[in-house]
């Protein structure tokens, strides 16, 4: 109840930083045009991403005697309510009012905090100095122990820096300034400190002093004549830094699939109601899945109803999807027909965006790189499948199986050319030749013993080539004291081969 009564103080606060931030000039902070250009984005837009995630804040108040002046303190005095009242109830916030030496920063929530404004803020600033290191001190060592993952450093005073009794911080060259900004560097890469500067005078050393001690520092009023928006500057940056450091902690985070009632074992008959469970896996940006299917589903199923048209999730956030098949036998084309038993593999695919996309580029210049499509568990499903032949499959088996033999028959024709002719052979001391013929003959082996005076034999096989041309023929001649020899012969060539002459004549019809 609390927060909502908060929530129109803070809206207005917020509105009242848009038309700050155009007359408070340039600003160190990036995220200052975005939340300029219209707070009631920024604002949704904070609520969304940091949500419940808690910020801590100290607040540093100089009490010294320069702070009556121009009516600097009761100025501090008046906002302080109004900016506590607008922190979230997650945050912490310490006050430290500093002179000589500094309040110990005890980070409490903002409701405690404005119990004790009254007792630990003096009513009237009589202090003797205005000692910064010692009040930088408290607030580290606070923010520290807080654990937050984002803390600020709210600096309001009128005065320079005067410490002249303490000797560690008494002036820039004393030697507690760089401790102190090693503490303020020191911390782990996924928290950030930021000092922000509000000077109640012009001429304040406010800014100097920023800059010795915080590596990240801003400058939200060195006039004094807006406090008001400069603390709610700081909030508002303080928050944009957590909604930075929240885009880039869920990079590569999404959707996560699951079917919390499949089970331990074997597969899910296809007839039975099935459950699906879509879970971000995000910290704090919402997710939303668009175009949500299930793939994996034969011909002839689908989901009855349908599937919803987008899922929008928080983070961490669950929703349960009943789903039922529309039929449980699939039509299947086959070799043969008949029913048979299937398994089907059911995954989930979609789109997976954050609304607030635009939003983090504009205000934080940050993109949302989450996994573009769910992740997660498959399932199986058993089911039937009605099977008919299919022609086509045929058809085309058959063509490949003669393409095959086609192939096949060209390079044995090739390998074996068939040979369309005759080879005659004539020892030296006989007269009647001896003709082989060899028409559309692969091989022939003659017998050459009446030519020889032993035992003797050829063997013609045709020579591998192109089919369009008449083939040579190979002679392999084997005699009874004699190794095997052999000679290539072409068309209307004789040659002599173990003292016989061989002529390889081709038809009349095929001579060239």
């Amino acid at each position: 109840m609390s927060n909502n009564r908060s929530r129109p103080a803070r809206r207005a606060l917020a509105a009242g930083l848009a038309t700050a931030f155009l007359t408070l000039g340039p600003a160190l902070s990036p995220f200052t045009p975005a939340r300029a250009a219209d707070s009631g984005d920024l604002e949704r837009f904070l609520d969304s991403v940091v949500g419940t995630r808690g910020a801590g804040y100290a607040i540093v108040v100089d009490t010294s005697q320069s702070m009556a002046n121009n009516g600097s303190y009761d100025k501090v005095r008046s906002v302080l309510p109004a900016f506590l009242k607008s922190l979230h109830p997650e945050d912490l916030v310490c006050l430290i009012p500093f002179s000589e030496s500094a309040r110990a920063c005890d980070m409490v929530s903002r409701d405690e905090a404005l119990a004790e404004l009254d007792e630990a803020l003096p009513a009237t600033p009589d202090g003797p100095a205005s000692n910064f290191g010692r009040a930088f001190e408290q607030a580290l060592d606070g923010l520290q122990r807080a654990g937050t993952d984002v803390g600020g450093v709210l600096l309001l005073s009128d005065a320079q820096m005067h410490a002249p009794d303490d000797v560690k911080y008494r002036d820039f060259t004393a030697s507690g300034w760089p401790a102190l900004r090693k503490q303020a560097s020191g911390l782990p890469a996924d928290r950030t400190l930021t000092g922000y500067g509000i000077a109640l005078a012009p001429g304040a050393e406010v800014e100097q002093v920023l800059a010795k001690v915080f590596p990240s520092y801003r400058m939200l009023d060195a006039s004094g004549s807006r406090t008001r928006e400069a603390m709610t500057a700081a909030q508002d940056d303080t928050r944009l830094l957590q909604a930075a450091q929240a885009v880039t902690g869920d990079k590569g985070k999404g959707v996560a699939v699951s079917w919390p009632d499949r089970p331990g074992n074997g597969p899910v008959p296809a007839g039975s109601d099935l459950r699906l469970r879509l879970t971000a896996t995000t910290e704090a940006l919402p997710v939303r899945v668009t175009g949500l299917r299930i793939e994996g589903l034969p011909e002839g199923v689908e989901p009855t109803g349908g599937l919803p048209r987008s899922v929008d999730l928080g983070p961490g956030e669950s929703r349960d999807i009943d789903v039922t098949l529309s039929s449980t036998t699939a039509q299947r084309k086959g070799w043969r027909s008949g029913p048979r038993t299937e398994t089907w593999q059911l995954s989930v695919d979609g789109r997976v965006s954050t609304p607030v996309a635009r939003a983090s580029e504009r205000f934080v210049d940050r993109r949302a790189r989450l996994a573009t499509a769910p992740a997660g568990e498959s399932l199986a499903v058993r089911g039937t499948a009605r099977v008919t032949v299919d022609p086509v499959r045929w058809a085309a088996a058959l063509g490949v199986l003669l393409l095959v033999l086609v192939l096949a028959g060209v390079v044995l024709l090739r390998r074996y050319r068939p040979v369309r002719g005759t080879l005659s052979a004539e020892g030296v001391d006989t007269r009647e030749p001896v003709r082989i013929p060899l028409q559309g003959r692969g091989e022939v082996t003659v017998d050459l013993s009446p030519l020889l005076e032993g035992d003797g034999s050829v063997r013609v096989r045709s020579v591998p080539g192109p089919l369009r041309e008449q083939p040579p023929i190979r002679l392999r001649c084997r005699t009874a004291d004699r190794p095997e020899r052999e000679i290539v012969c072409s068309p209307g060539q004789t040659v002599l081969l173990c003292g016989i002459e061989f002529h390889y004549a081709t038809l009349p019809a095929q001579r060239r």
